[in-house]
């Protein structure tokens, strides 16, 4: 009984998709959390799992389960590789269970218009795809080119169209899990719009980052891709004034397809305005509809003290939104390093959050930078770059003090990055008693912890 074991009769039915080679799992001995990069560069991540295992099917998901449960071995699920909190890094000397080879798309019903899909199929192929037969997930995050489905869904990600479209939980139909004793179920048997037969199941297992099940299938609903649309960008006198804004559309039933307000700093480095600056779109199937919806936007940004400044941020935005890898090192360039927070908040939080951040990170002598760019009925998302000097102990005073005024002003520490080792130790404090029923789950679910997770 034990890791060698286990993983001697996976080699049984993998063969050479059980990878050993300490030169190939470099490749998956961390994410894309930025401490774990940093960390990495300094030679300072000694992180390398057992092995990795590379199933092509949900029946091999199953099998690794059961063995691993039989053996009193453990996983760590990994999709695309993708989170930026550490969730899906290697820990507690378990062995890596990759969903990269399970891409394949199984069925692009267009009458019911949803899509079948296994979960380790890259967000990008997925909706190249759907494009060549003319619809759309419009579930584009920043990091589109390298994120899988299940991971997206297992983390509740969100994307650049989250406003108009919504997030990773409101494109799911169904889901295929294997369960912690390495039985295969779908979250409900048929694929229904919305039934009240009973809990909605799938939601347990999507936020979960794998501490329920392994998510192995998707079905999710696609949208015909929209024929027309308008972009522009407007200046506003103020943040506050911004948000004031952009609640005014949503509240009106104007809602973007795309909204992204920039506070002062970013929109001065990213854009060269000395105001903030907020870019819209909308699309949609009928000109005539979209144009006026953009007539009665515009109206309402120029009577709350907006003026239009044309399309060209908006373009510069879409050009450059997925340039992550150059902004990285760019940054390490200049001795120093960087962290991103995605809070969540309602609308008479968002503007005390933000300005108390900016005030109390400015004291800290570090550079920060806000946007607000998925937007509710009820309140918004605040996305804060910080770069700081290039050290962990600088990275941790940053995150702590961001983490706490977040929970001291009512806000949630994590919109869509999910929680993983960077926000996991916060669960109880934004949960409170309820942390308690979410690894009670666990403990039903897997009480011998085969699927290793920072979530529970």
């Amino acid at each position: 009984m034990g890791m060698e074991e286990f993983l001697r009769e996976i080699e049984g039915a993998l063969g050479e998709r059980v990878v050993r080679d300490p030169e190939r799992l470099k490749g998956i001995s961390r994410d894309w959390w930025p401490l774990a990069i940093l960390l990495e560069r300094e030679g300072l991540w000694g992180r390398r799992p057992p092995a990795a295992l590379l199933p092509e099917s949900s029946e091999e998901v199953s099998l690794i389960v059961k063995r691993a449960r039989d053996h009193g071995a453990c996983l760590v699920v990994q999709g695309g590789g993708s989170s930026v909190t550490g969730a899906s890094a290697p820990r507690d000397a378990c062995a890596v269970l990759s969903l990269s080879r399970m891409r394949r798309v199984l069925e692009l019903n267009e009458e019911d218009l949803y899509v079948t899909v296994e979960a380790g199929a890259l967000l990008f192929e997925l909706e190249e795809l759907l494009n060549r037969s003319g619809y759309s997930l419009r579930h584009v995050p920043q990091s589109f080119h390298i994120a899988s489905v299940g991971g997206s869904i297992a983390s509740l990600g969100s994307g650049q169209y989250s406003t108009g479209y919504g997030n990773a939980e409101d494109m799911v139909l169904n889901l295929e899990v294997v369960l912690p004793n390495g039985e295969i179920a779908w979250a409900r048997r048929p694929t229904v719009p919305r039934s009240s037969l009973g809990p909605d199941l799938k939601r347990l297992f999507a936020g979960a980052e794998g501490a329920f099940g392994v998510i192995t299938k998707a079905v999710l609903r696609v949208v015909p891709l929209p024929p027309y649309s308008v972009s522009s960008s407007f200046q506003v006198p103020s943040f506050s004034q911004g948000l004031k804004l952009v609640r005014e559309l949503m509240k009106r039933g104007l809602r973007p397809a795309i909204a992204r307000l920039h506070d002062e700093a970013e929109s001065r480095l990213r854009f060269g305005s000395e105001r903030p600056l907020l870019l819209l779109s909308y699309e949609g199937y009928d000109d005539d509809l979209v144009a006026l919806l953009w007539e009665k936007a515009d109206q309402i940004i120029r009577e709350g003290g907006g003026s239009e400044v044309g399309e060209e941020p908006f373009k510069k935005w879409l050009k450059s939104r997925f340039n992550y890898l150059e902004e990285m090192e760019v940054v390490y360039s200049m001795g120093m390093w960087f962290e991103t927070f995605d809070l969540s908040a309602t609308w008479s939080v968002a503007p005390r959050l933000h300005e108390r951040l900016t005030r109390e990170l400015e004291d800290m002598e570090v550079i920060a930078m806000a946007h607000a760019s998925h937007f509710y009925l009820n309140g918004a998302a605040l996305y804060f770059t910080v770069l700081f000097e290039r050290s962990p102990e600088a990275y941790w005073k940053v995150a702590r003090r961001v983490f706490e005024a977040a929970i001291e002003e009512g806000a949630s520490v994590s919109h869509h990055h999910g929680a993983g080792e960077l926000k996991g130790p916060y669960l109880e404090a934004e949960l409170g008693p309820m942390v308690k029923a979410l690894r009670k789950i666990k403990r039903a679910l897997d009480e011998g912890g085969v699927l290793r997770s920072a979530l529970a």
